[in-house]
């Protein structure tokens, strides 16, 4: 009979802090974006619904779905077979951070867009409006 070294791995399931870190990177960036609970959101009126920041808000809304499924996905996986390097647990760590940095950048375009179509029809005559009139909040990002 022979006896197979097992190796350690006792020390690497630490690694599992790394998706647990993620998923609360994750939870801290959508607890900024909540209106007035950290800064008060930047509100713009439009007199029109637009395509495009409604897609903005379906991707952020999207992006962070697919972000926390990864890490809990990192969390399950780190927890059943413990990695002997730090490549995947730094991939996951990677998924959470790039999911907050999209997240403030795509507010960002979509405020730079709000922006320009509420300039827009400020000069335009006020009989083109809706009422009520839709409106897009910008809530301050960590990185834009």
């Amino acid at each position: 009979m022979y006896a197979t070294a097992q190796p350690a791995r006792t020390r690497t399931r630490l690694w599992v802090l790394v998706p647990i870190g993620g998923l609360l990177l994750i939870a801290a960036a959508v607890y900024e974006r909540l209106p007035a609970e950290v800064e008060p959101p930047h509100i713009y009126l439009l007199c029109r619904e637009q395509g495009s920041l409604t897609l903005i808000f379906c991707v952020i809304a999207l992006i962070v779905a697919v972000a926390g499924l990864a890490c809990a996905i990192a969390l399950v996986h780190l927890v059943v077979d413990p990695p002997a390097r730090f490549t995947a647990p730094l991939v996951y760590a990677a998924i959470a951070l790039t999911a907050v940095v999209g997240m403030d950048g795509l507010d960002h375009l979509g405020a730079g867009i709000a922006a320009r179509t509420q300039a827009r029809y400020e000069r335009a005559p006020a009989s083109t409006c809706q009422y009520p009139m839709p409106a897009y909040e910008e809530t301050p990002g960590w990185f834009f």
